[in-house]
């Protein structure tokens, strides 16, 4: 069998029905050193890959079987990251879609929780929903570390997208604000954060409410989602926890702070998210201002009281707190959840 090689036109094999072995090995053996254009298949990721010198990256080739990634759902927009191309989907509506894989592959998340609602009448800021994600160089929430990216298969994959946690009523002692839902994508969920005080402790969540009152501690954070949320102080109640770090506590005539959240460059563009609601305070001190990442501030006391902010829609950011007196202003909403997927295209 004859093998003609050309200067020119390269290698011609068409008068060989066989076929050609590519160099093979493990991701750990590829070429110290490579060349733009080299070829290799990959015996740990079951394909074949060329490196791009341009990007300083091995990319499978098209069409390999099962790693790029073919699917719709949600908001599909394309975005090229640290010279990486990427599909990006989405999905921001409170329910439940699906995602359809039609080619499976390796996908990037990012899962934020509902952000919990704060209380009433000078209430602590609601704790920011649960914070997951897997995004390369990027962390999870409650300190923890990016997860492990997903492999999906072709199949309909089910996201829930949950709502924020309602703010306190009105009045003292009647109740906490409502705790965020959770948001979920495959085996991945994200914890609902915390209400925020009305009397006592705050509640626990992806991040902890805030808590009200003298020496009352806010509720707690879920491991690798969030934290906690922070200690009221006489009148003047705590800041709801943050994906990054926790509330701060109530201090003489100052409402404390809420938790910031983290940013995600996952859609391209750098934004925070999950920060926590600022803590409410008496007539005449100064509220508690939201966490960076959508948090709500507390309502202004100052000649009048005033409702709790709203957190920002689809942050996952806590509720703030009301302010007093008299009892007669609600706890701001916690914000809707996001849950975003992304691969390489």
């Amino acid at each position: 069998m004859a093998v003609t090689i050309d200067g020119t036109t390269g290698v011609d094999q068409s008068n060989i029905t066989g076929s050609t072995i590519l160099p093979r090995g493990t991701t750990a053996q590829r070429p110290a050193s490579p060349l733009d254009g080299m070829m290799r298949y990959n015996t740990d990721e079951a394909y074949i890959e060329y490196y791009n010198a341009s990007f300083d990256e091995w990319f499978p080739t098209a069409n390999s079987p099962g790693k790029l990634v073919q699917a719709t759902g949600g908001t599909v927009t394309d975005i090229t990251d640290d010279g990486v191309n990427y599909r990006v989907h989405t999905f921001t509506s409170v329910g439940t879609s699906s995602f359809q894989v039609t080619q499976g592959g390796e996908v990037e998340y990012l899962v934020v929780a509902g952000g919990g609602g704060a209380g009433g009448a000078y209430g602590g800021g609601g704790g920011a929903g649960g914070y997951r994600s897997s995004v390369v160089g990027e962390s999870s929430g409650g300190g923890g570390s990016a997860e492990a990216t997903l492999d999906v298969t072709a199949q309909s994959y089910a996201i829930t997208v949950g709502a924020g946690g309602a703010g306190g009523p009105a009045g003292y002692n009647v109740g906490n604000g409502s705790n965020g839902q959770d948001s979920s994508f495959a085996s991945i969920t994200s914890t609902g954060g915390g209400g925020g005080a009305n009397s006592g402790v705050g509640s626990s969540g992806g991040s902890g409410g805030g808590g009200m009152d003298s020496t009352n501690p806010g509720g707690a954070g879920t491991a690798d989602q969030g934290f906690s949320g922070g200690t009221g102080n006489g009148l003047d109640s705590a800041g709801g926890g943050g994906a990054s770090e926790s509330g701060v506590g109530g201090a003489t005539d100052k409402g404390g702070d809420g938790g910031d959240g983290l940013l995600s460059n996952i859609t391209g563009t750098s934004v925070a998210r999950a920060g926590g609601g600022g803590g409410g305070t008496y007539q005449g001190g100064t509220r508690g201002f939201g966490g960076l990442g959508g948090g709500g501030d507390a309502g202004s006391s100052v000649n009048f009281p005033d409702d709790g902010e709203n957190a920002v829609a689809n942050t996952g950011g806590g509720g703030g707190g009301a302010s007093a007196n008299p009892y007669t202003k609600t706890g701001g909403n916690g914000g809707s959840c996001i849950v975003i997927i992304r691969y390489k295209i």
